[in-house]
C-alpha cells in the first residue's frame, strides 16, 4: 500500500511560521508527514518562532536553524531532500537563492502554495500576475537582462512561483489570480481567542519604517507628534516592531509619556495569551493590522505617511498597502509633510 506523500513547509520569519501553522491545519491533514524547515535571521526572530513552535508542536520533523551564513542552509536542505524528492504540497514564504535551486531543480511537488508574508504579499501577487518577479530584486530594483536569464536557467530565481497557488487572506483576485486562491481564515488562532473580553486600551502598532522606509529617520518624531495632536499618546500602549531599537523606544516613551510593551512573540500569537483584546488600534501601517482586524475585530485607524517622505523603492508597496487598508474600511488619516529642520 502506498503511503501518503509528505508535505513540506519552509518559513523564514515568525509571521510566515504562523501562516504555515494555519496551512498545516487546513491543507496538511492528508495523512502524510508534515515537515517544517524553519529558519531565523535574528535572535529576536528565533525567540518569537520558538514561542509559535511551542504553541503548535504537531510537526513530524522540525529543522530549526540560523539562516545565515548561507552555508547553514546546505546541510538542512540536503538532509530533507536526500530522504525524499516527492511531496504532496509545498507551503512557502520568502526564499533564498539556495532554497530556489532545491525547489526548481530537486524537489517534485503536486501543489505549491505561497503563504502570506505580510503586506509584501500584495506586491508579490502583482509581480506574479505580470510575470515579472524574476526580473526584480528583493530591494525592488530591476535586475539586468543577462543576470535575469542566467539566474532563471540556474534555478536561482523563484520561477516556481508562477505556477503556485496562494494561501492568503488578502484580496488579490482582481489581479487575475482568483482561481489560485485558497483562503486563510486563521481558524487555528481564532479558536484560541474567541470570546475574550475587551479592555479600554488603545494599541499603537509600531513598524520598522524609521529605519528602512523613511528617507529621513528624523521624520518619525514629527509623525508621532502629529499623531499626538489627535490621540493622547500618554494613554496609548505602543507595541514595537521586533526590529525597533530599545534606545529609541526609550526616547519616545519619555517624550510622549507612552507605555512601551514589547511582546515575546508576534501579535497574532500573543492574542492567544493576553487576557483582553484592545478597544482600538492605531498605526502608521503594518501587516499586523490586517490580521488583527480579523482576529481582534477592534476599530483600526491608519495614519498615512506622506509619499514624499518614503524612499523611492518603497513608494509602490506603501501605496498598495494603504489602498488595501482603505478597501477594508480602516479609518485613514493623512499626515502632513514633516516640518523642515
Amino acid at each position: 500500500m502506498r503511503h501518503p506523500l509528505p508535505n513540506l513547509y519552509i518559513c523564514r520569519s515568525p509571521l510566515q511560521l504562523l501562516n504555515c501553522i494555519e496551512a498545516c491545519e487546513k491543507l496538511g491533514q492528508n495523512g502524510g508527514a508534515n515537515i517544517l524547515i524553519c529558519a531565523w535571521r535574528a535572535e529576536i526572530d528565533r525567540r518569537m518562532m520558538q514561542h509559535a513552535l511551542e504553541l503548535y508542536p504537531h510537526w513530524s520533523e522540525i529543522h530549526f536553524f540560523s539562516l545565515y551564513p548561507t552555508k547553514n542552509q546546505i546541510p538542512i536542505l540536503l538532509d530533507v531532500f536526500r530522504k525524499r524528492r516527492h511531496f504532496a504540497n509545498l507551503f512557502i514564504g520568502d526564499t533564498t537563492h539556495l532554497i530556489n535551486i532545491f525547489i526548481n531543480k530537486v524537489g517534485n511537488f503536486e501543489s505549491i502554495y505561497l503563504v502570506d508574508d505580510g503586506t509584501a504579499t500584495i506586491s508579490l501577487a502583482k509581480r506574479i500576475a505580470t510575470h515579472s518577479i524574476h526580473r526584480i530584486r528583493k530591494n525592488n530594483t530591476p535586475r539586468g537582462r543577462l543576470s535575469t536569464v542566467l539566474q532563471a536557467r540556474l534555478g536561482l530565481s523563484p520561477m516556481f512561483m508562477y505556477q503556485a497557488k496562494f494561501f492568503t487572506f488578502y484580496q488579490i483576485g482582481h489581479l487575475g489570480l482568483a482561481d489560485r486562491i485558497v483562503p486563510n481564515d486563521f481558524k487555528f488562532i481564532k479558536s484560541r481567542i474567541q470570546d475574550k473580553p475587551r479592555s479600554e486600551e488603545i494599541w499603537f502598532i509600531g513598524s520598522n519604517i524609521r529605519e528602512i522606509i523613511l528617507k529621513n529617520n528624523l521624520d518619525y518624531d514629527d509623525f508621532l507628534a502629529q499623531v499626538n495632536q489627535r490621540v493622547d499618546l500618554s494613554k496609548v500602549v505602543y507595541i514595537p516592531h521586533r526590529k525597533e531599537h530599545d534606545s529609541y523606544l526609550s526616547d519616545i516613551s519619555k517624550r510622549f509619556k507612552m507605555e512601551i510593551r514589547r511582546m515575546d512573540s508576534i501579535l497574532e500569537i500573543e492574542l492567544t495569551r493576553t487576557a483582553n483584546l484592545p478597544r482600538s488600534i492605531i498605526s502608521f501601517g503594518s501587516s499586523a493590522l490586517d490580521t488583527l482586524d480579523i482576529l481582534a475585530k477592534s476599530p483600526v485607524t491608519v495614519f498615512c505617511i506622506p509619499e514624499k517622505s518614503i524612499k523611492t523603492t518603497s513608494k509602490s508597496a506603501y501605496r498598495d498597502m494603504y489602498d488595501s487598508m482603505k478597501d477594508k474600511g480602516f479609518k485613514m488619516i493623512e499626515l502632513n509633510d514633516p516640518t523642515p529642520i
